[in-house]
């Protein structure tokens, strides 16, 4: 009976386990996230309607049924309200990404990971070195990850070639000397070999889900975490939740869902920190690049490096008198990832000197000028070609309403 009653212990907790490990990837709802859900008023469209505008847009497809439910079933779950404007914006990403597809083939992706790859060996980088002393030990892992990427049509065989070669080189031994030896989280050092940075239905930035991941778990992420991540985002509910998230799960201030769309390429408020830019460049007659990063970063992290835009904020702080200081300065630019970078004093002061020379406001919103990387690209593009190519296929979609 004792072993009974543990058995079904076990189960149920195997299952509460299950539940919570799936909710992980979960975006908060509205009130918690400030989505901007409230910006459009109008009708919410249904299923039907929904169905309707996916066939349009890819006459072809096998189930626009299951993709317009999943679709309408991610902005519900976020509780981003289902007007023409969400379900379009929804739609042109989701075709513009991947043409509706949870798990799209790349033609010659695996040769160009293999490049890529034989590139980052040739490095003299402290991660190519690492990287060359684990193959080092036994040539024929090397061997065997060259033979996968070869192999790879899509996203998800890049993933699970990486995958393998974590099975083949990681010993308690090998875990054990990249901490002791490199300072290197094993699982941080292979999540950042794997040259599949965005992935599924509508291309979601894999280290934004892994961010979100660790807030809500709150700990640093194992091999068995960002598997589940990545798996989770393969499929095509998965994707489509992340990508609402990472699309309209955050207020912005935007009048115009194109520099939405270019914050889904270049990331969260990059439109809106590339018009301060240029509005620091104004002031301060600089030439800087309107790429929306006011910092330099490495990975998630601020470096301490100091970027052009920054100089050029402490040099109009010194010439006009403002009296920020380059750690106030500093403090207010590490929030540029946050609607609520508009309240600093630098942003606010930089915004009035521009309003007391040119007698104007300035544009609150830019297109970033951003030229992509990624061994998924045949031909050079760049962040305002994607939001301008969505931004028109948002458009067509709301011609096509009612």
């Amino acid at each position: 009976m004792i072993n009974e009653c543990l058995a079904r212990i076990r189960r149920v907790v195997a299952v509460i386990v299950a539940a919570t490990l799936a909710l992980c990837l979960l975006p908060p709802m509205a009130s918690q996230a400030g989505a901007e859900a409230l910006e459009a008023d109008g009708n919410s469209l249904g299923l039907r309607q929904t169905r309707r505008l996916i066939s349009l847009a890819q006459p072809q497809l096998a189930d626009p049924a299951g993709w317009a439910a999943d679709i309408l079933w991610s902005l519900q779950f976020s509780g981003i309200p289902l007007t023409p404007e969400n379900v379009c914006a929804m739609i042109a990403t989701v075709d513009q990404e991947s043409n509706f597809k949870a798990n799209p083939q790349v033609e010659a992706l695996g040769r160009r990971s293999l490049e890529a790859l034989k590139v980052k060996l040739d490095g003299s980088d402290f991660k190519s070195l690492v990287l060359r002393s684990l193959f080092a030990a036994d040539p024929s892992i090397k061997r065997n990850l060259f033979a996968r990427l070869r192999r790879a049509r899509t996203e998800r065989d890049i993933d699970m070639a990486y995958r393998k070669l974590v099975g083949e080189v990681l010993t308690v031994e090998s875990i054990i000397r990249l901490d002791r030896d490199y300072g290197l989280g094993a699982a941080e050092f292979f999540e950042a070999q794997n040259e599949i940075t965005t992935i599924g239905s509508m291309q979601v930035s894999v280290a934004s889900a892994l961010e979100f991941e660790r807030r809500y778990l709150r700990r640093a992420l194992y091999f068995e975490d960002i598997y589940r991540v990545r798996d989770y985002l393969y499929t095509r509910r998965g994707g489509l939740l992340a990508g609402t998230r990472q699309l309209l799960g955050y207020k912005s201030g935007y009048a115009s869902k194109l520099h939405r769309f270019a914050d889904y390429n270049a990331g969260r408020y990059s439109s809106r920190n590339a018009a301060f830019q240029w509005v620091v460049s104004k002031i301060d007659d600089a030439e800087l690049v309107l790429d929306g990063d006011l910092l330099i970063y490495r990975g998630q992290s601020i470096s301490s490096r100091t970027s052009q835009s920054e100089r050029a904020i402490n040099r109009i702080d010194k010439k006009h008198g403002l009296g920020l200081g380059a750690k106030a300065i500093r403090q207010d630019l590490s929030r540029e990832k946050e609607f609520e970078f508009t309240e600093t004093a630098t942003y606010v002061k930089l915004i009035e000197i521009y309003r007391s020379n040119y007698g104007t406001d300035p544009p609150f919103a830019r297109v970033p000028q951003i030229k992509l990387e990624s061994v998924k690209l045949d031909r050079p593009l760049t962040t305002e070609w994607f939001a301008r190519r969505v931004d028109h296929r948002y458009r067509r979609c709301l011609g096509r309403i009612g």
